[in-house]
């Protein structure tokens, strides 16, 4: 897809303020947003800092990565975790490749085969791989592509949609207009103006890096307003307590700084190693999700809302027909520490993001 690519929006803003109020966008806006949240956090992290856009909340993503990057293959499982990690795979990977702006440079996932297919049945994204059967599976196959549909990705293209400023996205009419502009304490529409905004990749990326910096994302990437990160406001996870089995624990030795309680390192098994790992390979949807109410991506979770409230999704049932051998799994965690998981979730998270 050409860099050069970009489309309009129309913005409605408050020049005193220098803040946009809302916008009106058409589906291939909408559908670029949705197609953030299938992103994997690894490649966010990787795709701002290659672009110089990367938050400070998100620079332990940053420092996983090169983690994973600094580690030789021999201590891997295989070839493919390490691949896995420092480049992993969008579940919404084929449909975002058709998405007018997709930031995504990840390749395109192939398929491999040994020569014993018809048998085994089975395939593997990675040329590296063994079959189960002995042979390497060195044969990459065409998957033919999906059809292309005349409706939108994720949203349909015959509705058009307002968004606010903190990433609230509902269908687009004047009663919505209306609710939206008096709802923020606006008298009437003279009080704003028009602008049209030329949306590219470079928008695109102010934009993404700023849902986790800012309540105000859209006016940050559209009138380069400085925007202030949102770390003042306190974590407190909520923890479930329950019964834990002795099987699934997974025991973290800390060192602790007695004078500020700050923790300067820890000691654990490779079972919690490959538990924190998979925070690479986590869509964006999914880690606000993890995320409590007082966090960080408020604006996440607002966009997670209007996706789960607009009666107009694009589904994509018509594909979920199509039939592939059996996947290879290469590095799933056969120990997960599930008695941790309130508090895993709760703090560490919290702390990732």
């Amino acid at each position: 897809m050409a860099k050069s690519t970009k489309f309009s929006l129309k913005l409605l803003v408050d020049e005193k303020r220098n803040k946009v109020v809302l916008a009106e966008a058409s589906q291939d806006f909408v559908d670029v947003l949705y197609g953030l949240l299938t992103l994997p956090m690894g490649t966010i992290a990787r795709l701002l800092e290659k672009h110089q856009k990367l938050p400070q909340v998100l620079c332990c993503y940053k420092n996983l990565n090169k983690s994973v990057a600094d580690v030789v293959v021999d201590d891997f499982e295989t070839e493919a975790c390490k691949s896995m990690l420092m480049y992993p795979k969008s579940t919404k990977e084929i449909h975002c490749r058709r998405l007018k702006l997709n930031i995504d440079d990840t390749t395109a996932t192939k398929f491999f085969v040994c020569s014993n297919v018809h048998s085994c049945k089975s395939y593997s994204n990675f040329s590296t791989s063994r079959c189960k059967c002995g042979y390497s599976m060195v044969h990459q196959v065409q998957v033919p592509e999906e059809e292309q549909c005349v409706d939108g990705l994720f949203v349909s293209c015959r509705s058009s949609f307002i968004i606010t400023d903190d990433l609230k996205v509902r269908f687009n009419s004047i009663d919505g207009i209306v609710e939206v502009v008096s709802g923020l304490g606006y008298s009437c529409l003279s009080d704003l103006r028009e602008m049209l905004a030329d949306v590219g990749f470079d928008e695109v990326f102010t934009l993404l890096a700023n849902v986790f910096t800012s309540e105000s994302p859209l006016t940050c990437a559209f009138l380069r307003k400085h925007c202030v990160t949102r770390m003042d406001k306190p974590l407190s996870p909520v923890l479930t307590t329950g019964r834990v089995e002795q099987a699934t624990r997974c025991y973290v030795k800390v060192f602790v700084r007695k004078l500020d309680r700050k923790i300067i390192y820890a000691e654990c098994s490779e079972d919690f190693v490959d538990s924190l790992l998979t925070f690479l390979v986590f869509p964006l949807e999914l880690a606000a999700s993890f995320s409590n109410d007082n966090t960080i991506l408020g604006c996440v979770r607002n966009l997670c809302r209007g996706g789960n409230c607009l009666t107009f999704i694009v589904t994509h049932h018509k594909h979920t027909n199509v039939k592939f051998p059996n996947v290879i799994h290469f590095c799933a965690i056969t120990n997960f520490p599930g008695g941790l998981i309130d508090l895993w979730l709760g703090k560490m998270k919290e702390l990732l993001l």
